[in-house]
């Protein structure tokens, strides 16, 4: 329309207004806007369809790489109901696997198993019901230690159907008595017994032989030591003669192992291989048990005796000792490197790039670059080959033990002396014998490798600690424990004399003996500390006690437990328990140089230990200090 001379035009994508003669050029403002907007919805509609194209390639691959939503709730939901594996007392059947370490799922019937350490077919005295188990293994072994639980109920139909322990058990396959299981003997009889082993047996009433099958499960507690039969003096052979043929041993705490097909020997124990005291030859042992072992008392250590034939079979230090399995010097022990090739060292560490032919070279010449020192990439297998040289006992013989608290700074002490080399000769190690005692852990804790090979913890049974009247620990009670394994254990009647070092105290074992061996032949103990006391005691970071002195105090110790020793130390105790029994004190105050008394100077030659170092670095450093 034409209004006053102005043209309107009203173009689909909105109006231009313009003069006359601007018709033309709104028109073309027109096109010109029509096709930026065409562009603009191509660009758009290209846009959507890309996203769209991602969005399906994403759909398909998720569905082939994932489930869905709906997938992974379902299978969330069953792993949740279904267990992995049993508790113990659960039926492990449907699981076949146990949640406890070193448990294993038996089947005991169709339908029914249940996780177990041990299992032995026939009845159960732990069991609820007397039907007897088949003991078929239904999945693998849960890795770690099995943690032994407190003994458990022996049931009521134990005492109505099982037997007694002179009565014959092949058919019960269960027994009454605590600690024994039943053993068959041969196609007729079993008895109950607490181990069997195959060949004659010392506690049985005749010497026919055994061969040992156990029918049935162990009733729990612990069972009275068995007496030694009559006729085992009269038939069985002396720690001295060949037991082959008899396959019994008339002494006490002995077995009759096997050498060969015409030797035999009466032994506490036996390991397969060279035996470095057999006078005889060389030749290995098989060390099969002819019999069951004689009842009595385990014996003591005792000092290795070497053949005479060592010094010309055994291998030196610089030899291969692949072929001989043995070596001359003392505390070394033969250790593989690789297939056919073998050297005497004090340790070995397996599979280490450090302890490798190079490393062994650099220290034994040092700056030899020559090939037969050159790293050729090879580790060692570190295998034992046969046993370990020991070294002689000196005089006195010293049993020296550690009381420890695995988780304390007195463990990083212990293993630093472990880590020493076969020059090393302080601390408890340095002793003809040695233990370490924590109440910690009750399988016992390795520590490291010693001059006997590997060390590891004996367990006592721990008890609480409080404030003494001297404001120090009072952990009588915890040590009362402590001497009791140590009368158990039988390792002090090695030695003549017991030392009891604190991990923190500086022991020189050489020089005990020499202050010691003026002390002997009487039963009596060390004061070391008279300072502002009514008498001198025996202070606990070294205690020295002569086995005769210790053997009075296991005799006799009860006779200790009427003493107020609620508030005292364990060395305030031990000193005063000593003398009210009879054993002699014997003062020295330079045997220890001690901080809690005297003082303490390393620089000092005269003392014998030391005390208290409470980290590996100082500890050394007092060492070298002390034996410069």
């Amino acid at each position: 329309a034409e209004v006053d001379g102005l043209v309107t035009h009203q173009s689909t994508e909105g109006s231009c207004v313009m003069h006359h003669c601007g018709f033309q050029r709104c028109a073309h403002t027109a096109v010109a806007q029509n096709k930026s907007s065409l562009k603009v919805r191509f660009l758009f509609w290209m846009l959507v369809a890309g996203l769209l194209l991602v969005a399906l390639v994403l759909s398909r691959y998720s569905q082939r790489s994932a489930p869905s939503f709906a997938g992974w709730q379902h299978e969330e939901l069953v792993a949740i109901k279904k267990s992995p594996c049993s508790n113990l007392g659960h039926n492990c059947n449907k699981t076949k696997c146990c949640k406890a370490a070193g448990t294993r799922c038996f089947e005991k019937e169709k339908g029914w198993a249940a996780c177990k350490n041990e299992c032995v077919p026939g009845p159960d005295p732990t069991d609820l019901y007397p039907s007897p188990w088949r003991c078929t293994p239904l999945g693998p072994r849960t890795p770690g230690h099995y943690a032994w639980p407190p003994p458990p109920k022996v049931h009521p139909w134990v005492h109505m159907k099982c037997s007694k322990t002179l009565e014959n058990c092949m058919q019960t396959q269960c027994c009454q008595n605590a600690g024994v299981a039943c053993f068959r003997k041969n196609s007729s009889w079993a008895s109950c017994k607490t181990i069997c082993s195959d060949g004659p047996d010392p506690t049985d009433a005749d010497n026919l032989h055994w061969k040992c099958k156990q029918l049935g499960g162990r009733t729990p507690g612990t069972a009275p030591p068995p007496a030694t039969a009559e006729w085992v003096s009269k038939l069985c052979a002396a720690k001295s003669e060949n037991c082959l043929s008899s396959g019994c041993c008339r002494d006490p705490g002995h077995t009759c192992f096997q050498k060969n097909t015409t030797f035999a020997k009466c032994l506490h124990m036996c390991a397969k291989g060279i035996h470095l005291d057999d006078l005889d030859n060389w030749k290995n042992w098989t060390c099969k048990q002819l019999g069951g072992r004689t009842p009595g008392p385990v014996l003591t250590p005792k000092p290795q005796k070497l053949a005479p034939w060592i010094k010309d079979h055994c291998a030196d230090l610089h030899e291969n000792c692949a072929l001989s399995k043995c070596c001359k010097d003392a505390n070394m022990q033969c250790f593989e490197q690789q297939p056919g090739h073998a050297r005497c060292l004090y340790k070995c560490l397996a599979n280490h790039t450090q302890f490798s032919h190079h490393h062994q070279c650099a220290i034994e010449a040092k700056g030899n670059t020559s090939e037969e020192c050159r790293y050729n990439g090879k580790t060692w297998t570190c295998r034992e080959l046969g046993p370990r040289t020991l070294r002689s006992w000196s005089w006195p013989s010293l049993f020296c033990t550690h009381v420890m608290r695995l988780y304390s700074y007195e463990v990083d002490i212990v293993k630093s002396q472990l880590q020493q080399d076969e020059r090393f000769r302080g601390g408890i190690f340095a002793c003809d014998q040695y233990a370490v005692y924590a109440s910690d852990a009750a399988s016992g804790t390795f520590l490291g490798f010693g001059p006997y090979g590997p060390v590891r913890t004996r367990w006592f049974r721990s008890a609480p600690v409080w404030r003494s009247s001297a404001n120090t620990a009072a952990n009588t009670l915890l040590f009362m424990n402590f001497w009791e394994a140590v009368r158990w254990d039988l390792q002090y009647k090695c030695c003549h004399w017991t030392i009891k070092a604190d991990p923190d105290a500086v022991v020189l074992p050489d020089r005990l003996r020499g202050v010691l061996s003026r002390r002997m032949g009487s039963t009596n103990f060390i004061t070391t500390c008279n300072k502002n006391f009514q008498f001198a005691l025996m202070f606990g970071a070294t205690e020295a006690i002569s086995t005769h002195g210790l053997e009075r105090y296991f005799s006799n110790e009860n006779a200790c437990r009427s003493l107020p020793w609620q508030t005292w130390g364990e060395d305030k105790w031990m000193s005063i328990c000593l003398q009210h029994l009879g054993v002699a004190p014997v003062f020295d105050g330079g045997l220890v140089g001690d901080n809690q008394c005297y003082g303490v100077d390393c620089r000092n030659h005269h003392h014998s230990a030391y005390h208290p170092f409470k980290d590996p670095k100082s500890w050394m450093r007092c060492y070298r200090t002390a034996i410069r």
